[in-house]
């Protein structure tokens, strides 16, 4: 009953080819749509009354997980802070309500587990050895635990809004080969985290990033590979690196974006000053041969590795349009993992739907 639902859910979206999107706003509570690039579903339930100032996290086999904006590594208060999972598009939205780690933590991730079978969530908090401590959460047992290995010496990566200097830790690893990735751009690594023994490492990452900096660094997954897309800050291009030997760590430098697209055809904001016009470019997700891309003020898009052409990717106008100067705090876009598969996702659907 279960597997027919789901194909009559992904029916009603259309294509099946590009993955869908999520579209989240804040104002007041947490408002989320899904995308399928000729459509747009918002997604109705009164749990999201109920996120004030929050965002989302991520998605896991079919599932969101939301969360409240200024988490803090190191406030052990954060414990008494309620996460919210449900699935967005079904219409019987069953909702579950965790309560974060006890001594506190911020959210860094949002998995499915290949051996247990169930979807998990990890917490990491500063230590008092300058180290880290991480958590996961066992949808299955319903609890907060320490990984296997206790502390890590490094971090995923924190933004800090400009505004008023809130902070958020890089809650979207790249999830490939049983394992998360993070990069960690300050040293130009990638941070992972093995789901399976819990055993925590750093990799090289492919890019030596110029003095001056750069305006994207991002690491995400294309067809279970990882890739890194980068633009450096004197480029008008895109470099996409993909790692074709996970055993040996070997990256390739695959395709090469123009980012020099015709203005008059796709026209950008007249708010944005020319020296900082590529670093509001967003990758929202690598499937095949197309890069579906998010550029402030300017739209979606759809890039088609294969013949280098572009194709804009229409929008509901809305009231989530106004707040782009705080893209990735109180908006922004990401891909929706559906589920993985019929036989992985019918043992533990009941888990994560108990709470109405």
């Amino acid at each position: 009953m279960i597997s027919k639902m789901w194909k009559m859910l992904i029916s009603s979206f259309g294509c099946e080819s590009r993955p869908l999107i999520i579209r989240y706003y804040c104002h007041e509570h947490l408002r989320v749509s899904i995308i399928d690039g000729n459509s747009e579903k918002e997604c109705r339930s009164r749990a999201l009354e109920s996120v004030k100032f929050g965002y989302v996290v991520g998605s896991c086999n079919g599932l969101i997980l939301l969360s409240r904006t200024g988490m803090d590594l190191y406030d052990v208060d954060n414990c008494s802070n309620k996460h919210v999972v449900l699935n967005p598009i079904s219409k019987n939205r069953g909702v579950t309500i965790i309560n974060g780690p006890s001594g506190g933590g911020t959210l860094c991730g949002f998995f499915f587990h290949p051996k247990a079978k169930e979807c998990r969530i990890i917490s990491v908090r500063q230590s008092n050895n300058n180290h880290f401590e991480y958590h996961l959460y066992l949808f299955g047992e319903m609890r907060w635990r320490r990984t296997k290995k206790l502390y890590f010496s490094d971090r995923p990566d924190i933004r800090q809004r400009s505004m008023n200097f809130e902070t958020r830790i890089d809650d979207h690893p790249a999830i490939a080969n049983d394992a998360l990735h993070w990069y960690i751009s300050i040293v130009g690594e990638t941070m992972v985290f093995d789901m399976v023994t819990e055993d925590f490492s750093t990799k090289p990452g492919p890019v030596v990033v110029d003095k001056g900096g750069c305006h994207l660094q991002h690491l995400s997954v294309k067809d279970n590979q990882l890739c890194f897309c980068y633009v450096g800050r004197e480029d008008q291009s895109m470099e996409i690196w993909i790692l074709e030997d996970y055993t040996n760590w070997s990256w390739i430098r695959k395709y090469v974006v123009d980012l020099n697209w015709d203005l008059n055809k796709y026209p950008s904001g007249d708010n944005i000053m020319s020296a900082d016009f590529f670093s509001g470019v967003r990758v929202i997700c690598i499937k095949k041969n197309e890069l579906v891309l998010f550029w402030k003020h300017r739209g979606m898009f759809s890039y088609r590795l294969d013949k280098n052409t572009v194709k804009r990717i229409r929008l509901r106008e809305s009231d989530m349009d106004w707040p782009m100067r705080d893209y990735d705090w109180l908006c922004g876009f990401q891909a929706y993992h559906q589920f993985q598969s019929i036989n992985e996702r019918e043992s533990k659907w009941e888990i994560v739907s108990i709470v109405d």
